[in-house]
């Protein structure tokens, strides 16, 4: 496997004025690992034994067919200057957040459960309610303007729920720590990268080295292939990392 990109990770930051990056450096070597452990256990609760294990968990469900999704690795030092290795999953579906040995998701759980499933299960309604009304009819034109409504209040409430947290110990919201004022694309935050650096930054963790891939069951055709390597994800990863990376490698860095 070619290397796309040593410097994989990186971003503008506007307090700086300048790139932030991060190497791969030996995270490579860990997510090779990972994939072993993949095959070997078929399962992401991999902290549980086989008989104690989620069926839900199991890679024959999250990868039913042409399902694939993307996992990173972020080799860190702690504060003695031991190696630590995190792990990450971006977004999954059915409701897969949080798994004992993975990095949480940045937005918290009471956020999540509190004001994202509720509020996703209205507009979930609301488009049952307009499959059986006529398009032509104004009841239709009003339940889809409703339907826009509360999505895009949805979308407004989590940029400011989500919290970003950097090495120069600053603290954002979503949209304050993005690096330009373009629209917000949906799924921001729930990539490995922004999950793994924001992790490291909250726990006193020095990064060293990242690593994503790109992981899929075995009979999938898409056309990214099952242990590619990817750089992060230009349009939702990349604004964020200026922020996420700054103080990490300069000292002189404004505090916000």
């Amino acid at each position: 496997m070619s290397r796309e990109n040593d410097f994989s990770c990186s971003g503008y930051c506007r307090d700086c004025e300048r790139e932030h990056s991060l190497p791969e450096g030996n995270a490579r070597i860990y997510a090779l690992k990972l994939m072993r452990e993949f095959e070997r256990i078929q399962r992401l609760d991999y902290l549980t034994s086989k008989a104690s294990a989620d069926p839900a968990l199991s890679f024959d469900r999250i990868f039913a067919g042409e399902q694939g999704n993307m996992f990173g690795v972020l080799e860190c030092q702690d504060e003695h200057g031991a190696t630590r290795v995190l792990r990450a999953f971006s977004s999954l579906p059915r409701g897969i957040r949080e798994v004992e040995g993975w990095v949480p998701p940045i937005l918290s759980s009471d956020t999540y459960y509190g004001l994202v499933e509720p509020t996703r299960k209205r507009i979930e309604r609301l488009s049952a309610e307009l499959e059986r009304i006529p398009i032509d009819e104004k009841a239709h034109q009003a339940r889809a303007a409703q339907r826009r409504k509360i999505s895009q209040n949805l979308f407004e409430e989590m940029q400011q729920r989500y919290r970003f947290h950097n090495f120069r110990g600053g603290s954002r919201p979503l949209r304050k720590a993005l690096s330009n004022d373009s629209p917000v694309p949906g799924g921001v935050g729930e990539c490995c990268a922004p999950k793994l650096l924001d992790y490291a930054a909250r726990y006193g963790l020095r990064p060293l080295g990242l690593a994503e891939f790109y992981w899929c069951g075995e009979n999938s055709s898409r056309h990214r292939r099952r242990g590619q390597f990817f750089p992060v994800c230009e349009s939702r990863c990349r604004p964020l990392l200026g922020f996420l990376l700054c103080g990490l490698d300069d000292d002189d860095c404004r505090r916000s």
